[in-house]
């Protein structure tokens, strides 16, 4: 039972006097929580003294070579429903925040490690070429050219999937890329999260792109100020997108499904050397938030 989620003085902000103001607030959750009405009284004695008197009746010890615990009863019995114990939060967080408390809150991550018998050094050690290795950041030229390389060594078709996210690309830089002329058979084209603002220069580049199956612009400042323009201009210009920022176009068809169903992705881009078979080994197709209108028999 943890004292912050049943407590003997909050009511409304003031302090509970009595066992019957105790029971009158918390009787339900003790209810619901399975215990004993045998062990009201015993329980609100110790939520007041602040009673943490597990420690006389159990103990932690460590086992295989302290890679695990157990909890031992240091009484030769304890009688069912004689007893209750307090047990307080070792470490209290939200999800969002863990990682920065157990990296500057002095101590807790040695004492989460030996809770859990982690071996704090050992893991640190494991984690240092991980660490180093994933804060290496190419930028978006030195990205297009590592495909430029694979395109001339693999054939035209190896680069048909192009990812450039958060490279804080802006108008002139996606000019300076030349993507339409580097890869002009791509399918699908990821600039999420970048610095682009010029409809008219984003539109010029990308409906170059006639093969294009899907496009993501999402988190750009174009997206946000474009008032529609930019989606008219692009999905005129490339008659063959099926995906426009997460969202099926109206030609949405056998690549935008298999996306979905998690066949077409950037190490298998498939289409269009692929044929409408290709959807017969989908097991699960999620198409929620996709915005779509109406379906086509003819991609079934």
């Amino acid at each position: 039972m943890s004292p912050t989620t049943t407590s003997a003085t909050a009511y409304g902000g003031a302090k509970l006097q009595t066992f019957d103001d105790f029971v009158t607030v918390h009787g339900i959750l003790l209810a619901a929580s399975g215990v004993p009405k045998s062990l009201h009284r015993l329980l609100y004695q110790k939520l007041t003294s602040e009673a943490f008197d597990g420690g006389d009746y159990f103990q932690v010890e460590q086992v295989e070579d302290g890679r695990q615990r157990r909890l031992v009863c240091l009484k030769e019995s304890i009688g069912k429903d004689s007893n209750v114990f307090l047990v307080d939060h070792a470490w209290t967080f939200r999800l969002a925040d863990a990682f920065n408390q157990l990296q500057e809150v002095p101590g807790l991550a040695e004492r989460m490690a030996a809770m859990m018998c982690v071996d704090v050094e050992t893991f640190q050690d494991e984690e240092k070429p991980a660490k180093e290795e994933s804060n290496e950041k190419f930028d978006a030229m030195e990205i297009v050219m590592r495909e430029v390389s694979k395109s001339k060594e693999e054939g035209a078709d190896a680069v048909r999937w192009l990812e450039l996210d958060e490279l804080e690309i802006d108008d002139s830089m996606l000019v300076s890329l030349d993507i339409p002329s580097k890869f002009p058979n791509l399918l699908a084209l990821s600039l999420y999260g970048n610095k682009l603002e010029d409809v008219e220069v984003v539109s010029k580049e990308i409906t170059q792109l006639k093969n294009l199956r899907a496009l993501w612009l999402n988190d750009n400042p174009i997206v946000k100020n474009g008032d529609g323009h930019l989606a008219e201009a692009i999905l005129q210009g490339c008659p063959n997108l099926e995906i426009y920022n997460s969202k099926f176009t109206q030609n949405f068809a056998e690549f935008a499904l298999g996306f979905c169903g998690g066949i077409y992705e950037k190490d298998n881009p498939g289409y269009p050397k692929s044929s409408d078979h290709s959807l017969r080994i989908i097991t699960s197709l999620d198409l929620s938030n996709r915005d779509i209108h109406n379906l086509i028999n003819k991609v079934y």
